[in-house]
Order: C-alpha cells, then sequence, then structure tokens
C-alpha cells in the first residue's frame, strides 16, 4: 500500500493521548480530612483505585479512532490487488525519420530488451529493428485507435512523436494504464498554411467529394465543415450527395461498405467498415461525424481536422510551431484503471468503518456515564 499524504501517518503518534489522559485520570487523588466521611462506605472508594477494566475497551476505540483518521488522512493507495504484476513496457512510435533518429538510443535499448516497439498506425506488430520506417509517417490521425488496440491497465505505454499544433487539432488522446510522452520539437517554423493555394499545389481544378450518409444530419455536418474549409482558404470543392456514375472521387464520406477501394481516393468512414485492415487513405472515426456523438464536432474543430487529412494526403510542406508543455500534456489524459476505483473503494471502507467506530466509542461512553449517575 502506498499514501499520497504519507506525512500525515505522523498523526498516528496521537494515539498516546487517550492513553496519557486515561492514566491521568486512574492518579490517586489527595486524600482531605472530612467529618462526614465515616458514613462512606469503603467499597465505594475501592471501585475508583487503579486500573477500571470496563475502560480498557473504551481505551482501545479511542486509540483505534485516531490510528484511522490518521490512515483517512493520508490518503492510501492500495497496491496488493495487483499482486505485483509487473507491468508491460509499450513503445508506440510516429512513423518519421525525425523522431526515429531523435530516440534511436531508447528504442534500440528497448529492442535489445525484447520490449515491443510498433509503429503508430501500421499493422500493430512488434518490430525487429527501426530500420525500415512506412511510408504513412505522420499516422497521428490513428493514434487513439492504436492505443485502443494495444494499451491497458497492465501496459506503461511510452509515446514517441513530433511536437506541434498537429496533435491539438485531434480529439483527447486517452491512455489506459500509465504512459511517457516523449516528443521533439521541430525548429522550423510556420510561414504559412499549406492548405493556401492547394489547388495550384497538387495541380487540380476542383476537388470532387462524394458525401454518402444514411443520417442526412451526419451528410449536414460534413458539407458545413468542408464549405467552411473552402469559405476561408478557396479550396476548389465539387461536392456530391449521391454517387455519380464515371466519377472519380478525391474524398469519399461514407457510412456504407466500400465495395472497391481506390488508392487515390481518401476515405473517411465508420470504425470497423474496413475489418482489421489499415490503408494509409483510408481514416476510420470510432463515433459518427453528429454534433450529438463527435467532440471534435462539438468543440468545433471539424474544419481543421479536415484539413490536416488534406495536408497528410497531398503531402503538403506542414512546419508547424511547438505547443508548450502544457498544451502537449492537455492533449492526452489517463482513463479511470481498476487500481484508483480500488484505492477510491478502500477509501469509502476506511470512512465507513471510522464512523461505525466513533459510534461504537459514544456509545459505550454515555452507557458508562449513565450507569456512574444511577450508581
Amino acid at each position: 500500500m502506498e499514501f499520497l499524504n504519507p506525512h500525515m501517518l505522523w498523526g498516528m503518534c496521537a494515539v498516546a493521548l487517550p492513553v496519557i489522559i486515561h492514566f491521568w485520570y486512574q492518579k490517586k487523588g489527595k486524600q482531605l480530612a472530612w467529618a462526614a466521611s465515616q458514613w462512606l462506605l469503603d467499597k465505594t472508594s475501592l471501585q475508583h483505585r487503579g486500573i477500571r477494566l470496563d475502560e480498557i475497551p473504551l481505551l482501545l476505540i479511542r486509540c483505534v479512532l485516531v490510528i484511522l483518521l490518521a490512515i483517512l488522512l493520508s490518503q492510501p493507495v492500495a497496491k496488493w490487488l495487483g499482486k505485483d504484476i509487473k507491468k508491460e513496457e509499450i513503445h508506440l512510435v510516429q512513423a518519421d525519420p525525425k523522431v526515429v533518429s531523435n530516440f534511436r538510443f531508447e528504442l534500440e535499448s528497448a529492442l535489445k530488451r525484447e520490449e515491443k516497439v510498433i509503429w503508430i498506425g501500421a499493422d500493430l506488430k512488434p518490430l525487429a529493428d527501426i530500420g525500415s520506417i512506412p511510408k504513412n509517417k505522420d499516422g497521428l490521425f490513428l493514434l487513439q485507435q492504436s492505443i485502443n488496440d494495444i494499451a491497458n491497465d497492465n501496459t506503461n505505454l511510452n509515446l514517441y512523436l513530433t511536437n506541434n499544433q498537429q496533435i491539438t487539432r485531434l480529439p483527447k488522446i486517452f491512455i489506459p494504464g500509465t504512459y511517457k510522452l516523449n516528443a521533439i520539437r521541430d525548429s522550423a517554423r510556420k510561414l504559412e498554411n499549406p492548405l493556401i493555394g492547394l489547388a495550384e499545389k497538387i495541380g487540380k481544378d476542383n476537388i470532387i467529394v462524394l458525401i454518402d450518409y444514411r443520417n442526412p444530419d451526419e451528410a449536414e455536418t460534413v458539407q458545413a465543415g468542408l464549405e467552411a474549409l473552402k469559405e476561408v482558404f478557396g479550396i476548389p470543392f465539387n461536392i456530391d450527395l449521391k454517387t455519380a456514375s464515371r466519377t472519380q472521387y478525391d474524398w469519399i464520406f461514407s457510412d456504407k461498405p466500400i465495395a472497391k477501394r481506390n488508392a487515390q481516393t481518401v476515405y473517411v468512414v465508420p470504425e470497423g467498415n474496413m475489418g482489421d485492415s489499415v490503408f494509409e487513405n483510408v481514416i476510420q472515426v470510432s463515433d459518427s461525424l453528429r454534433l450529438a456523438t463527435s467532440d471534435v464536432v462539438q468543440n468545433g474543430q471539424l474544419p481543421e481536422w479536415l484539413g490536416e487529412i488534406m495536408i497528410d494526403h497531398y503531402h503538403l510542406e506542414n512546419h508547424l510551431n511547438p505547443l508548450s508543455q502544457k498544451q502537449l500534456e492537455a492533449s492526452f489524459g489517463s482513463v479511470r484503471t481498476e487500481g484508483v476505483q480500488s484505492s477510491n473503494n478502500l477509501q469509502k471502507w476506511l470512512m465507513l468503518l471510522f464512523v461505525l467506530t466513533l459510534i461504537l466509542e459514544r456509545w459505550i461512553s454515555l452507557n458508562k456515564n449513565t450507569a456512574r449517575v444511577h450508581a
């Protein structure tokens, strides 16, 4: 067991107070001559000499109260429930040459210790070496999905990624178990948003988009996000709400199964739509892109999120300012684990025991005083 405030355990020293008070009242008083003392019975005076056995339980209960109070204030954290299970070390790495180069020593050391090293957004198979870096080098859009597949309460996740504004445009990343962030700062500064002049950069007059959802609210939300990009950056979107024959789409939003995947098209589909397969041009979202279900939509980040997908797909230059340490840490959060829940349950049981012990102490003390009055 560990304690969040171990210094409060010094309060257990106060357990000596009930003992001191108890023995203080057992001291023999100074005898004073009194004319009527002859009428007092000898047995009455004898009852108050020495240690009274009926006060020992009350003394012990009061000592227990002091100890329980000290433990409660120290906020114990239960560790025995895990039975000293050693957490599995997993290293999840952004497939970027700069990240690999910066953390090469740590990653190679992990491989020597036979710990799992996995690329973000790849097939999630442990690597034998880090010499071959996959082409889907950002992989951050699949970061949450990768974490969900490999991490649990018994893992210690080490994240290696680039520290830039792209992280803040993702929904908050939640990680079970414990984790450690290892981020590098890109010293290059952002000169302009890569979406400016997109049509000229990719050599297209129009970007043809298909929005094909069963739910009209979802289709309306996605269309509004694209229209916002069009208005701000002048991106020439041509949006279809129904499939047109002989049309080669650059971007498809749909909740329907993909019959034939085109490598030149970006697909945004619900999670599980492609089974266990992972493709660079297929973005799988855990929730539908509706206001009621999506954190990205609720936070007003849908246009930025869509823009990042385009930047990644067209491999545009994207030098972004690094985040502060506080901003970086705020983008990640821990999922409530079983250990934390067990510790909270321990606190509740200790509080209940303290209250019951206090009630017992008051009941014994009051009955004792009543008995003395009527004696």
